[in-house]
């Protein structure tokens, strides 16, 4: 299931294309774009990155605007998987690092049609490498922007897709996408010296 909004929030300013909107809080919320204008209208596609520190970790945010003259389900699967390929761990190090899960994407494919969208998008999130992929549909030429649900979603997938309701004006209160990871972390740091204080223990038993 996923949401979609069709109407465009108080907190807005008042340019009606979405995109326009999204890219302007980028900028309020320390992003940076990849590549120039230029760069940008010849590949169809915008970039848009934040450095992270998860813990004792560095990461980063982005987002990725790509441009599709037509959305299908088959066609969101293959981007997700294309990008998703991009992040993947490769390197013993990273692969150590990849359960803080320190790289965030969001891959807001801008649909160029009138016709609304309803695409289940939470099936789509890709959660592997160490990286969190999250897809977004935008129709800018309807004031369409189609997210994941959040209902069915815990753990790391949630806090950023609350994230991005934040970044849409869905949500008032700005939201730590990387708590979820921490959390987990700690947890799992814990039950870890437990077993260690177990095994100390039983040997002079």
């Amino acid at each position: 299931m996923s949401t979609t909004k069709t109407v465009k929030p108080v907190e807005s300013p008042v340019d009606s294309d979405p995109v326009s909107r999204l890219i302007q809080v980028l900028g309020q919320e320390g992003f940076t774009p990849v590549h120039d204008e230029e760069e940008a209208k010849i590949s169809g596609e915008r970039i848009y990155r934040r450095s992270e520190k998860v813990l004792f970790a560095e990461g980063e945010t982005q987002f990725h605007f790509i441009n599709y003259p037509t959305v299908s389900d088959k066609v969101l699967g293959q981007a997700m998987k294309s990008i998703g390929n991009l992040f993947r761990a490769r390197t013993g190090g990273q692969k150590a690092l990849s359960v803080l899960q320190t790289r965030t994407v969001y891959v807001c494919i801008v649909a160029h049609s009138e016709a609304p969208h309803n695409e289940n998008l939470t099936r789509h999130i890709w959660t592997k490498g160490g990286a969190v992929l999250i897809p977004v549909i935008i129709v800018p030429e309807i004031n369409q922007v189609v997210y994941p649900s959040v209902e069915t979603k815990v753990g790391t997938v949630k806090p950023r897709v609350e994230y991005l309701q934040y970044l849409l004006g869905e949500r008032r209160e700005a939201v730590d996408i990387h708590q979820g990871t921490i959390k987990t972390f700690y947890i799992s740091l814990g039950f870890v010296g437990l077993l260690v204080l177990a095994a100390v223990v039983s040997m002079f038993l």
